[in-house]
């Protein structure tokens, strides 16, 4: 049996995934890994952050106006000292060593595909209502959206996640036979959401 245990959560954007992640970490004592898995990767490789930022599974510079305007205008980061596999088994080793040091959440990156032999693993997707996503979207951004290019952005950003998904691990990204739970943020809210991933890792990965 492994020694730590880990929760990978998968999630629809603008569903509050992230949200949802740290308040099940802050429950469980644990901590929550996302984009410190680029940091994790470049110390380990010898390479910049900013090479690991280039294959993110969003392929998207940090903020929502930047996110925005990479949308609009279709640029998008290119892959000029590694490829996106190489990149991808960078992070996957740094996903591994995070788990042998440590019970963890992992967002994204495919970790529940390179975990996937782990005995000790909770693989969980976050979704929300349309107009639920939209609306938070809207909020976070301020001005800088109104519905209309929000729902594209979410579009995008999806597709984006589901290709990054798809095509690394051979399964169908949002698919629910591919996740031992599905919750709607919509439906349950953040702290719900939170009770229940908690409680049933708390059973089934006897922490």
């Amino acid at each position: 049996m492994d020694k730590h245990y880990c929760i990978c959560i998968g999630r629809k954007f603008g569903s509050g995934g992230r949200n949802v992640a740290k308040l099940v970490a802050d429950r469980l004592g644990i901590r929550v890994y996302d984009r410190d898995l680029l940091k994790t990767a470049s110390e380990s490789s010898g390479f910049s952050e900013s090479f690991f930022d280039e294959a993110d599974e969003e392929k998207t510079r940090k903020g929502l106006r930047s996110l925005f305007m990479n949308h609009l205008t279709g640029s998008g980061l290119t892959n000029n000292y590694l490829s996106n596999e190489s990149i991808f088994k960078m992070q996957s080793e740094a996903i591994k060593t995070i788990h042998e040091r440590e019970d963890c959440i992992f967002i994204g990156r495919c970790a529940d595909y390179v975990l996937r032999d782990c005995d000790r693993m909770l693989n969980v997707f976050i979704a929300a209502n349309l107009d639920d996503r939209v609306d938070r979207i809207c909020r976070h951004a301020g001005d800088e959206l109104n519905q209309r290019k929000a729902l594209s952005l979410i579009e995008d950003i999806d597709r984006r996640r589901s290709s990054y998904y798809n095509y690394f691990t051979g399964r169908t990204w949002g698919d629910p036979a591919v996740y031992d739970i599905c919750l709607n943020s919509t439906v349950l809210g953040y702290e719900k959401c939170a009770e229940i991933i908690a409680t049933l890792a708390t059973e089934r990965l006897r922490i």
